[in-house]
């Protein structure tokens, strides 16, 4: 491949050197930088949702590491990703999802009740019974699924404990 653009072409830059600058500063986002709107994006998640619900787990991947690319301080699609990572057991990438999700937005239930899940698969009981707890403090009607399963796992860790004290 030749450096030397071929002829005819100029050697104009297509992007916008201020635009080009923004974008490398992160001042803007890949999606404003496309002209994608938050609706558009919003309309993407449900779909890789749904395709994730589905068993399409490789297409919500693509979707999902798309929409995070393209809005990276959206705690929702940070939170959606890790959700697929964690259906393709890749637990330490969708640990990482969740924090990044909660660094954008301290209060996301479902990264609350992912990062417990993940934090109890690692045997990190305390650290788990913080988020999970958490998560439930933020929606104590249990109206997400990720409270739901919180709340179901801090009953059977309850019960557990229980059982153990009874044992000794």
């Amino acid at each position: 491949m030749s450096d030397t653009p071929p002829a005819g072409d100029s050697n104009k830059a297509l992007v916008p050197e201020p635009l080009a600058e923004a974008v490398i500063r992160g001042e803007v986002t890949l999606g404003q930088f496309l002209g994608i709107s938050k609706e558009d994006m919003y309309r993407w998640a449900n779909t890789a949702h749904q395709l994730l619900q589905a068993g399409s787990t490789q297409q919500a991947l693509t979707i999902f590491q798309g929409l995070v690319a393209a809005s990276p301080t959206d705690a929702v699609f940070h939170a959606q990703l890790a959700a697929t990572y964690m259906t393709l057991e890749r637990f330490d990438e969708a640990f990482d999802e969740f924090n990044l999700a909660l660094q954008f937005n301290n209060g996301h239930v479902d990264a609350l009740a992912g990062r417990g899940e993940i934090h109890l698969r690692r045997g990190q009981v305390p650290e788990a019974l913080a988020d999970l707890s958490a998560a439930i403090q933020k929606d104590p009607s249990l109206t997400r699924r990720a409270t739901q399963r919180a709340h179901g796992t801090l009953l059977a860790l309850k019960q557990q404990a229980e059982q153990a004290k009874k044992s000794k």
